[in-house]
């Protein structure tokens, strides 16, 4: 095991577990089956009559009874998600589906990643600790314990939006969602957001030998990629942006005829790869050689400052079929116009990115879905907004533009009372004071409080950094602060009035 000498090791081991059952996104039957027998396992072992429940889209809900003189506490439950982002910068490509995430300990023993893929903290740390709070025999005083675990958070919040409350029989009125941080902030708040999908029946081509074309690959590639909400406002490039600008640059001086195009590979994330194939006219090849150069020495000058591992490769191709120029035109300006990155700081929340959008995905092979976009804001009138110019853009295009419904926004309560209790006590196990904090990333908290009635919300969660790519690291020391925090919560929870 390679987490087994670190502490507490109650909350790394499932961890290690967790790490070990593959679980993508709409695949969480692995995973849910693990966390019901080793819940039903302890309770046969510890004596604890844990009651599971299940409702019709995956979500599972276990309760812990109250200890002897607590049963009128106020019940508490803790959320996290089943699923995980799953992406990797191993050349061969990892199979999510049926191999464990491979753990590393970093040399200075200061943070926990992954080789080569995803680490899964996000949020399966957010597991680890809600199941550690559950079975740790330490904790012998508390009032009932509910656990929610979702489905699917991070391809569409299936299991917050289809959450079943009374199949799970949920009757905590206080919640604590595990898949926030950093160390020493509380989130109090996140935004809404909504996928927007592009798509248009293309007519192709078919390729003749009298075409007299000439077929080009061009990849842009090793982008440091990252949480399209999180990290939008980091200098971070978006590797379809980047085809986009080259692209639209040559269709300006010669006609191009584009075979496919495949960038980006979820909506919250900002691509780290893209590539497109076209053609161009053999006569054209000369002046394609030097604006192709051009522009891709323009675009290493700018982004090697911030994207050290950029790759931009352009090679001759075999030939294919293509669209027509007029269809390549309407591509190519289309992905060109898209905004990506911060639309708007907000004027409210200072230093806070009010709305920004994520050109996620780019693909060619599937008519129905050519083009993914995920904008964000804390505003719902301004996502709207940002919406309805998308329909627009369609219009222009001939394209059908299909809007997901809006994952709902998160608003502060800073008077809740339970946000004060949480702070105390945060307080009293850092020795310093706690902030409070909107993120700019979309929590099942806003989805949750609509099924819900009545709940009173904070989310906590150690320091995790490099979601949804590669680099996604755990600061390992947080990991003991934020459960002896969790234990703390739960062990003084009678101080707050049940309502």
């Amino acid at each position: 095991m390679v987490l087994e000498n670190l502490e507490p090791k109650i909350v790394w081991k499932i961890f290690e577990t967790i790490a070990n059952t593959p679980r993508p996104s709409k695949h969480e039957e692995r995973i849910r089956e693990v966390i019901k027998d080793f819940i039903l396992e302890s309770g046969r072992s510890n004596k604890v009559d844990y009651h599971i429940n299940q409702d019709s889209v995956g979500n599972i809900l276990i309760r812990k009874p109250a200890t002897i003189g607590l049963e009128l506490a106020p019940s508490l439950m803790l959320q996290a998600h089943m699923d995980m982002v799953c992406e990797t910068d191993k050349p061969e490509g990892f199979d999510f589906m049926n191999s464990g995430i491979p753990l590393r300990i970093q040399e200075n023993k200061e943070w926990l990643d992954a080789d080569g893929t995803t680490l899964g903290a996000d949020d399966g740390m957010g597991i680890a600790f809600a199941l550690a709070i559950l079975i740790d025999p330490s904790i012998d005083k508390h009032g009932s314990i509910e656990v929610l675990l979702t489905v699917n958070e991070e391809d569409g919040f299936d299991g917050a939006t289809l959450l079943d409350p009374s199949a799970l029989d949920i009757r905590s009125k206080l919640m604590i969602n595990l898949d926030g941080g950093p160390i020493g902030d509380i989130v109090v708040g996140s935004v809404c957001g909504r996928r927007v999908r592009f798509s248009k029946k293309f007519d192709w081509k078919t390729y003749l030998e009298g075409d007299n074309l000439e077929f080009i690959e061009l990849t842009v590639q090793g982008l440091l990629s990252g949480h399209s909400g999180e990290d939008i406002h980091l200098p971070r490039a978006n590797a379809n942006k980047i085809v986009s600008r080259i692209a639209s640059k040559l269709s300006q001086e010669m006609k191009l005829y584009v075979c496919k195009w495949k960038g980006g590979t979820k909506s919250n994330v900002i691509p780290a790869k893209s590539c497109i194939k076209f053609g161009v006219k053999k006569k054209n090849c000369t002046k394609f050689e030097e604006l192709i150069d051009e522009e891709i020495s323009s675009i290493y000058q700018y982004y090697k400052k911030f994207e050290p591992n950029i790759n931009i490769e352009h090679n001759k191709a075999s030939p294919e079929d293509y669209l027509s120029v007029e269809d390549s035109n309407i591509l190519i300006s289309t992905a060109n116009i898209i905004p990506h990155g911060v639309l708007k700081m907000s004027h409210i929340y200072e230093g806070f990115v009010e709305s920004s959008n994520n050109f996620a995905i780019v693909n060619t092979e599937n008519d129905n879905e050519i083009i993914w976009l995920y904008p964000r804001s804390i505003i719902r009138g301004e996502l709207n907004s940002f919406c309805v110019s998308m329909e627009q853009l369609g219009l222009l295009g001939d394209w059908r533009v299909f809007l997901r419904p809006v994952l709902p926004e998160w608003l502060p309560d800073l008077n809740s009372n339970f946000l004060k209790y949480v702070k105390k006590e945060y307080e009293l196990v850092l020795k310093k004071p706690v902030k409070t904090n909107i993120i700019h990333g979309g929590l099942e908290t806003g989805m949750i409080s609509t099924r819900v009635s009545g709940l009173q919300m904070v989310s906590l969660g150690p320091t995790v950094e490099g979601l949804h790519s590669p680099s996604e690291k755990l600061k390992i020391s947080d990991v003991g602060t934020l459960y002896e925090l969790l234990k703390r919560i739960v062990a003084h929870i009678e101080e707050l009035k049940r309502d």
